[in-house]
């Protein structure tokens, strides 16, 4: 039923007001666990410097808003969201554009074959 899903990522990323995890698992679907590793496979923990605290005891607690992360940062957490979904990937109009050289190696390396890059020149 779900192989055939798509997900569009575009230069222009959506981000909710709320946590990381609900940004990355709007629907709760996932476990923390399974979250936390998408976070590491897409290098989204090394990209955040993020401190635990009583509020925000794990990454995944991290409060994000519209203003709280760089272009950069929204496309990572785009990427992320497509990767928990496990749906075939499509990135279009330079999405990674934003994103640092050292960030976009290791995004380009962390793709699997279900991602599609279409760049225009």
């Amino acid at each position: 039923m779900f192989d055939d899903l798509q997900t569009i990522i575009s230069q222009d990323v959506s981000i909710f007001p709320g946590t990381l995890k609900s940004n990355l698992d709007p629907l709760d679907q996932y476990t923390p666990q399974e979250c936390f590793e998408v976070l590491e496979r897409c290098h989204l923990a090394s990209a955040f410097h993020f401190t635990p605290s009583a509020e925000e005891p794990t990454i995944l607690d991290m409060y994000v808003s519209l203003g709280s992360l760089s272009a950069g940062e929204k496309q990572l957490v785009a990427l992320a969201r497509a990767v928990m979904r496990r749906t075939n990937i499509i990135i279009m109009d330079e999405a990674t554009s934003q994103i640092d050289t050292r960030l976009d190696d290791q995004a380009r390396r962390s793709r699997s074959s279900s991602c599609s890059l279409i760049n225009h020149v």
